[in-house]
């Protein structure tokens, strides 16, 4: 099993029920409470509320926190998930966490479950401004960071729940452009 050296996971008890809240490593800069489910952000040595979450909908995916992997050889460790919506439905994005080793902090990235296929993508910065994306269009090709995306779907999603340790607090309540680019062009 694949696990976040111990020196980098992070234990406190929630500000709102007291339950104890795990950080996987300093990559989850929040979690959500799995007793109260309030969303929290880490701040140094200390945890803030910023809001609740729904409870995550049952939806029998394969995936669950805890579930371990690999890819391009390095083991992961599945340690949050974000559940998503939007008009036709929703999906899934879990936060999965990377054996580092001793000589390099972990890497995270998202797992997304996409129509019985996984996909793996990774926070990268852009070398422009971000594309409005009411210029885009499927099936249209957009260049980011110096290569030819293809533009495979536009949707309007929304942060629906969460759970467990996210590299980011969720974002609920609001909507905004989801834009799905899973290849590159050639």
């Amino acid at each position: 099993m694949v696990t976040a050296s111990p020196q980098r996971r992070w234990q406190a008890q929630c500000p709102n029920c007291g339950a104890p809240v795990e950080f996987a490593s300093a990559a989850s800069a929040s979690a959500v409470c799995s007793f109260c489910r309030s969303t929290l952000l880490r701040e140094r040595h200390a945890l803030r509320r910023i809001g609740t979450t729904s409870e995550v909908f049952e939806d029998y995916s394969p995936l669950q926190l805890g579930a371990a992997g690999r890819y391009a050889g390095t083991g992961f460790v599945v340690v949050g998930r974000l559940q998503m919506s939007y008009a036709d439905g929703g999906w899934n994005e879990w936060h999965i966490l990377f054996d580092a080793g001793a000589e390099r902090p972990p890497r995270s990235g998202w797992l997304a479950e996409d129509n019985g296929s996984f996909v793996i993508s990774f926070e990268a910065p852009l070398d422009g401004p971000v594309p409005d994306p009411a210029t885009l269009r499927p099936g249209g090709l957009q260049m980011l960071a110096g290569s030819a995306w293809q533009v495979a779907s536009i949707e309007d999603a929304t942060g629906a729940a969460a759970e467990g340790a996210l590299a980011h607090p969720p974002h609920r309540a609001t909507s905004y452009p989801v834009v799905a680019l899973p290849t590159a062009a050639h």
